[in-house]
């Protein structure tokens, strides 16, 4: 499994881009998507994953939104996440073959700010409602992929995105979810200071599970509820950005960007 992105999601993009600023983690400007109704910022990594900055266009209103409404209205952070593949068709007759509702392939598209157009097929999973943006999504390019996404400069002391933390309502439910569809292996739980509930993180996958509370699964449903960047040397992470003390990880450590649109939903592991 291969990430390709996170998108975190919020009602406006200018709060963001002051966090970022703020916590002093480099951004570009992405441009708006095909529908004109979110545009983005994002930071790229030098293993090609990116965090994807998802917010309405001005004068759209959030439930108006081509990508993740509710998310985006909620200010929920980490709205949804994406994983490369190389057959976006045998990838999404995977997802069929698994008992998975499928929306796609959905061609997509972005126009970037230099005015080139970006384009990619993707194919959107579900078996209820409920866990509509648990799993990843697909992506296959048309354009070249240097076009949607390219290491952002000024970024260091970061590898990539490590581990995308999916908040459920239970860790065995969603044990046999992706067992399902990706052929998982079972969660291993950890001792955290990063989450108040039951944590558990995913052998060999860069998936981790997390008890979410009522109010943000009633609000968004399950989801991803937080996106870990790897790096190889904390003390480099903590001086290049504004981090939180460091927790426990399991047998790691970690520690969140130390701003309150991404305290609790976007750090760093170790």
């Amino acid at each position: 499994m291969q990430i390709d992105h996170v998108a975190f999601g919020w009602d406006d993009l200018d709060p963001v881009r002051e966090a970022l600023d703020a916590v002093g983690l480099a951004f570009d400007y992405g441009g708006t998507h095909a529908d004109g109704t979110t545009h983005m910022a994002l930071t790229g990594f030098g293993d090609g994953s990116y965090l994807e900055y998802i917010a309405p266009t001005e004068g759209t209103d959030p439930d108006e939104a081509g990508f993740w409404p509710a998310a985006l209205g909620a200010r929920a952070g980490p709205a949804a996440w994406c994983v490369r593949v190389d057959d976006i068709v045998r990838e999404t007759k995977r997802a069929i073959d698994a008992g998975f509702a499928v929306e796609g392939p959905i061609h997509g598209g972005r126009d970037r700010p230099d005015g080139r157009r970006v384009e990619w097929d993707q194919t959107f999973e579900r078996v209820d409602s409920r866990n509509r943006w648990l799993v990843p999504f697909p992506i296959v390019d048309r354009t070249p992929r240097t076009w949607r996404v390219s290491e952002t400069g000024d970024v260091v002391a970061l590898t990539g995105i490590d581990t995308v933390v999916c908040g459920v309502e239970d860790v065995d439910d969603a044990t046999a979810l992706f067992d399902r569809r990706y052929r998982t292996s079972a969660p291993v739980p950890i001792e955290t200071g990063a989450f108040t509930g039951d944590t558990a993180v995913v052998p060999g996958f860069p998936i981790a599970f997390a008890g979410a509370d009522d109010t943000r699964i009633d609000a968004v449903g399950e989801r991803p509820t937080a996106v870990l960047l790897g790096t190889d040397d904390m003390s480099a992470a903590r001086a290049a950005y504004d981090l939180t003390t460091p927790v426990e990880w399991g047998d790691r450590r970690m520690a969140w960007f130390d701003h309150g649109v991404f305290r609790g939903c976007v750090g760093v592991v170790e």
